[in-house]
């Protein structure tokens, strides 16, 4: 149970809140979350109210319930209150707590200063949220008008087309699911946060793309062997793909271009499934026109082709999203960070640098090798200063671990 105080009900019941924390700071215009569990409070955050942001002053749990989590959900609702409140960011002087906050995506802005862009936070949810909420409504509207009007002119494939839409709608609730679950911080559980959802998501859509694949051709070719083609496909019914081919192409072109900003994986892969379904769409058109000015028998075929362009789009993006989860190296990212390091250290030896994606994230670990006579205390502060410069100035890297090796001579 979390409770959203100002300093008046702190200084209120003062002595309540001193058996919590005898150094609880009194503060005038801050905002003050405390935890409770078992009616019983367990932590607080304090932080000063400001126009466009907050200021972190401190984050306490009581110490029998350290270790547990506690402090990390604290934090994920103070930040969710903060994405409500339309504040741009949260910001904390001090290396306290620098290694918890780091978990829950605060970036470091200078020496002593950690910062949470909540404008990116809210943008990457509200955006991803909003592209996928219409998807879901124009995906019903396209499923209605391409199953009945596929049962009322005869057509199998434009069925086939309803039915393939209506998966979509399935396909687009699992992308929502992971955009919320991407946003929570990391915790103790999950030190590495829950972005890779996002890829395991992906994964599901493509199974589920190819299922839908295999049902569309069985009853296709089950009829095509029983020779159950006899039938007399009406021409007006065209218009209802025409339809559906513009709505897809939009829908595609709407999903990469947030999908390509936010760098979510599961929304490009929904992107690249509305482009193939386009190209279904206009694939039933032309097995309209054939059934009609030629032979039914093309309206079954056409069916195929469908379900087998289906089936080709969900291998895509199950190889796609794989390569997220296998952590497979970006070997011009990794350049990257090596031209980095040579042009701005005196380090002359840097190797083994792999990377790891969480999302919109990326973890590194790298080897560099530094003089054998260099204290430890100046190896530490030589990797420490790179391992910020590297999280500041590639907006996409969450964290970088050094490994010190010495130099052979």
């Amino acid at each position: 149970m979390y409770k959203i105080l100002d300093v008046r009900e702190i200084r209120k019941n003062k002595e309540k809140y001193r058996r919590l924390d005898e150094d609880i700071p009194l503060i005038d215009n801050s905002l003050y979350i405390v935890l409770s569990e078992n009616n019983e409070d367990i932590g607080y955050i304090v932080a000063r109210v400001f126009s466009e942001k907050y200021i972190l002053e401190k984050i306490f749990i009581k110490k029998s319930e350290r270790y547990k989590s506690c402090g990390m959900k604290l934090l994920i609702f103070f930040i969710e209150h903060g994405i409500k409140k339309k504040k741009e960011s949260i910001e904390y002087e001090s290396k306290d707590i620098e290694n918890f906050l780091k978990k829950a995506n605060f970036r470091k802005i200078n020496r002593n200063k950690l910062s949470l862009d909540i404008r990116k936070a809210r943008k990457r949810k509200k955006a991803g949220k909003k592209v996928v909420i219409k998807s879901v409504f124009l995906n019903i509207f396209l499923a209605i008008i391409k199953i009945f009007g596929g049962i009322y002119g005869h057509s199998r494939a434009l069925v086939a087309d309803g039915i393939n839409s209506l998966s979509d709608v399935i396909t687009s609730f699992g992308i929502l699911f992971g955009i919320y679950f991407s946003n929570i911080p990391g915790d103790e559980e999950h030190p590495y946060g829950h972005e890779k959802i996002e890829s395991v998501i992906g994964t599901v859509m493509g199974v589920i793309i190819i299922l839908t694949s295999f049902e569309i051709a069985r009853d296709s070719l089950t009829n095509l062997l029983k020779k159950q083609v006899n039938y007399q496909i009406n021409l007006n019914i065209i218009w209802i793909a025409g339809i559906s081919v513009v709505i897809k192409y939009i829908m595609y072109l709407n999903k990469l271009k947030v999908g390509k900003e936010t760098n979510n994986i599961a929304l490009i892969a929904d992107a690249r499934d509305s482009k193939s379904d386009a190209i279904s769409s206009f694939s039933v058109i032309i097995g309209i026109l054939l059934s009609y000015y030629v032979s039914d028998i093309f309206d079954v075929l056409l069916t195929i082709l469908v379900s087998i362009l289906i089936f080709k789009e969900g291998v895509i993006t199950i190889l796609e999203t794989s390569n997220s989860i296998l952590d497979k190296q970006d070997e011009t990212f990794i350049k990257k960070i090596e031209e980095y390091i040579y042009k701005n250290t005196n380090i002359k030896n840097v190797h083994d640098i792999y990377m790891r994606r969480y999302g919109d994230k990326i973890f590194l670990s790298m080897h560099i090798r530094l003089d054998k006579n260099m204290t430890v205390y100046e190896a530490h502060s030589l990797s420490d200063s790179l391992s910020e410069s590297i999280v500041i100035d590639f907006e996409e890297v969450k964290d970088v671990m050094v490994h010190i090796d010495c130099l052979i001579d």
